[in-house]
């Protein structure tokens, strides 16, 4: 359990550093550390991200870098295509689940390391197209598989709705927040958690988000991706490998 306590407040401390890859660690750690079964694994790990993405948004709001009629503005589809997704995913078996959360870690971390630009610049008007498309496609993600979503919401947030990448940062978890939410109560009426560990858990989670939204400010983000991106690969490699 200490093992898994430190796992979660990882979680936290990349979601405050880099506004995302909070449920690419949070589902391996509560899996093989843990030791939920995969299902149960998905609820909890929208639980921690929602929650602790929620405790995110208040620190950054505080520094004035939530932009919320941009997060309002994804809100409505991620919802609807997180209720979707939630629905779908207790018809897959725990190993198929596993194998697609696999798959998913890769292209993030391959798109990671292949993304030539370290900082974005806000493109001006909104796309309210793409960021219907976006945001349902993000939303059904999160649900079936319990990811926030945040490596899509952060780029989509800067060319779709026009923000700096500091601003989009910050606005992503906003986003995160609410879709996790949405999921989660799907998945809990299906099977309703452990509230002590998921209270202890969350803990651990926003402990690491005050961590990492105090050193957000003091480093680059992008500098870090590259090297969270070969951690990526790596869990990507060993849940292949121990579900094959």
């Amino acid at each position: 359990m200490l093992t898994g306590a430190a796992g979660i407040f990882a979680v936290g401390l990349t979601l405050g550093l880099l506004g995302a890859g909070g449920s690419a660690i949070a589902l391996p750690v509560l899996v093989y550390i843990v030791g939920m079964d995969p299902h149960q694994a998905v609820a909890f790990s929208l639980l921690l991200v929602g929650g602790v993405s929620a405790y995110g948004t208040f620190l950054h709001a505080r520094r004035g870098l939530v932009q919320w009629s941009a997060a309002l503005a994804f809100a409505p589809f991620g919802v609807a295509g997180a209720a979707l997704g939630s629905s779908w995913s207790y018809l897959l078996s725990g190993r198929a689940l596993l194998l697609m959360f696999s798959g998913l870690l890769a292209v993030i971390a391959i798109g990671m390391l292949l993304e030539k630009h370290a900082e974005v610049e806000a493109r001006g008007a909104r796309k309210w197209h793409w960021i219907a498309v976006a945001g349902f496609g993000i939303g059904v993600v999160t649900g079936l598989l319990g990811v926030g979503g945040g490596f899509v919401v952060v780029p989509a947030m800067v060319y779709c709705a026009g923000l700096a990448m500091r601003q989009a940062l910050a606005t992503s978890l906003v986003v995160i927040a609410l879709n996790s939410l949405a999921a989660f109560t799907r998945h809990a009426a299906q099977r309703p958690p452990e509230w002590k560990l998921a209270v202890l858990l969350t803990a651990c989670a926003a402990a690491g988000m005050t961590a990492g939204v105090f050193l957000s400010h003091r480093t680059e983000p992008a500098r870090l991706k590259r090297g969270f991106a070969c951690l990526l690969l790596g869990l990507a490699a060993f849940m292949t490998w121990r579900n094959v």
